[in-house]
């Protein structure tokens, strides 16, 4: 009995010991791989998404940065012989992202993240903030002209389809519709000069995952841009919707319906640049040559003459390197 009693007491023992032994090696056995599947899971999400956004967008005119796959991008320069456009991207999805120049001012713009998911750096460039809210991912994309592209994919017909967007605006600069549906920052014009437009919001868009738009609007609510997205039982999600901002890369002249008819027989009439250069004075002087110089004077013209003739006003974008990037007549 007693050898009994001590065999199972010895046998008793063992089982503890070999309970906790096992239990042991069974919990640090898998909690190394717990580990790394929580990273394996995290990339293939950040990868995932990535994916879904760079179908919708392309990846050409992503800018290039130092931070490694896997992290979060921080800093994106563009530069050029007149400056240089730093975008800021935020680390997490309630951040903020930042678009600066050399001159110190610079445009904030917070992402619509509920969750306070760190960015990650995948596929081509893009930072993807995944699950950063329910059923949705945000992204962000530094542009190669200085801009940057905040994305919001709706994973699925759960996903809110309203997204709000907080603006930083520098001081004395508004937003101002630009009659398509998009948004021109306009710096308060000093002196009499035309209004100059500093930076741009442009006209949203979304897709589906069948390539399919889906219709999407802006509107301003105090200091934020909400954008609502309108899916309905024929979409195929996921749903990718792009506000895509600009700020300090290109400079735009705006001229009122009065300055339009004012200078409209000259502009039709003008027969060299420097006679075109000329009727508008500084700094809208640079503007008109720039046209000239691109080689573009008939379409500048045609836009001018349109504007008069209906009544509109005149935009004329010109980039921080001179090249002439376009005009437009707008309703104002």
């Amino acid at each position: 009995m007693q050898t009994s009693t001590t065999i199972r007491r010895k046998s008793s023992r063992l089982t503890a010991a070999t309970v906790a032994v096992t239990a042991a090696a069974a919990l640090l056995a898998s909690a190394l791989p717990a580990h790394a599947q929580v990273s394996t899971n995290r990339a293939g999400n950040a990868s995932q998404a990535a994916a879904v956004v760079e179908r919708a967008t392309g990846t050409a005119d992503i800018a290039s940065s130092t931070a490694a796959p896997g992290t979060p991008l921080t800093r994106t320069v563009t530069t050029t012989k007149d400056g240089a456009i730093t975008v800021t991207t935020p680390g997490t999805a309630t951040g903020t992202l930042n678009s600066g120049t050399d001159s110190g001012s610079s445009l904030g713009l917070t992402l619509p993240g509920t969750r306070d998911v760190e960015g990650v750096k995948a596929g081509a460039g893009t930072v993807v903030y995944p699950d950063a809210a329910p059923h949705t991912d945000l992204a962000v994309q530094p542009t190669t002209d200085g801009g940057a592209r905040t994305l919001v994919t709706l994973k699925d017909a759960k996903a809110p389809t309203s997204q709000r967007f907080k603006l930083d605006l520098p001081e004395g600069t508004k937003a101002v519709s630009d009659g398509e549906g998009g948004y021109d920052l306009i710096r308060e014009s000093q002196g009499g000069e035309p209004g100059l437009v500093v930076g741009a919001i442009d006209a949203p868009w979304a897709k589906d995952a069948n390539g399919r738009k889906v219709s999407t609007v802006y509107r301003l609510d105090g200091n934020s841009l909400i954008q609502t997205i309108e899916t309905n039982e024929t979409t195929a999600f996921p749903v990718v919707a792009d506000p895509e901002v600009s700020y300090g890369w290109n400079v735009y002249f705006r001229f009122s319906k009065a300055e339009v008819k004012k200078y409209a027989p000259k502009v039709r009439y003008a027969a060299s640049g420097a006679a075109l250069c000329g009727f508008l004075g500084v700094p809208a002087a640079a503007v008109a040559c720039g046209v000239i110089a691109g080689g573009t004077l008939t379409h500048f013209q045609g836009v001018w003459s349109s504007a008069a003739t209906y009544n509109k006003c005149v935009e004329v974008k010109i980039g921080y390197t001179g090249i002439y990037g376009g005009a437009k007549n707008y309703k104002c």
